[in-house]
């Protein structure tokens, strides 16, 4: 067994035991149980494991949705980086419609969580603008990036004629 084989194994395990830990005490765990799936979808995506990195990413990122209701300041950061690594993952997919959407989505977020520490979060939300650039590039579209007013815009704009998104 490779050592990236070794290292999948040693993230799977934990993630069968905070599933446990969860269902007996949700409020405590499920930030560990999100933590250790976004690492599950980084290391699946590096094996080119691809459908199943974006399972554990996906829950990852619903697991950070229910936290985000419940304390937005503390899982919101949490939540435009996962955001921002299935944007990545989606556009090592060529799946680049969906990479845009959760990539315009963490922008958004890190825009303003820039507002309120820009120390702490502009290098991020810059990270994340250069990957909304790539996005609107693999889609032969203006590869500057909108300031955040005209993303969220679009964004809406396309949720009310997509319900599905």
């Amino acid at each position: 067994m490779n050592r990236h084989e070794e290292s999948l194994r040693a993230t799977q395990e934990p993630i069968t035991l905070y599933r446990s830990l969860v269902e007996k005490n949700p409020a405590s765990y499920t930030p560990d149980l999100a933590r250790q799936l976004r690492s599950l979808g980084i290391q699946l995506s590096n094996l080119n494991r691809h459908e199943e990195s974006l399972g554990a990413s996906e829950e990852s990122i619903t697991l950070y949705r229910s936290l985000v209701e419940k304390n937005p300041a503390s899982y919101i950061p949490d939540l435009a980086h996962q955001l921002g690594n299935l944007g990545i993952q989606l556009s090592d997919m060529n799946r680049h419609e969906e990479s845009l959407e959760v990539t315009q989505e963490s922008f958004l977020l890190y825009e303003a969580l820039v507002i309120k520490n820009p120390a702490l979060y502009s290098s991020k939300r810059n990270v994340v603008r250069h990957c909304l650039g790539k996005c609107l590039l693999h889609l032969g579209r203006d590869t500057k990036v909108p300031d955040s007013v005209e993303v969220s815009r679009r964004s809406r704009s396309q949720r009310r004629h997509c319900p599905e998104a």
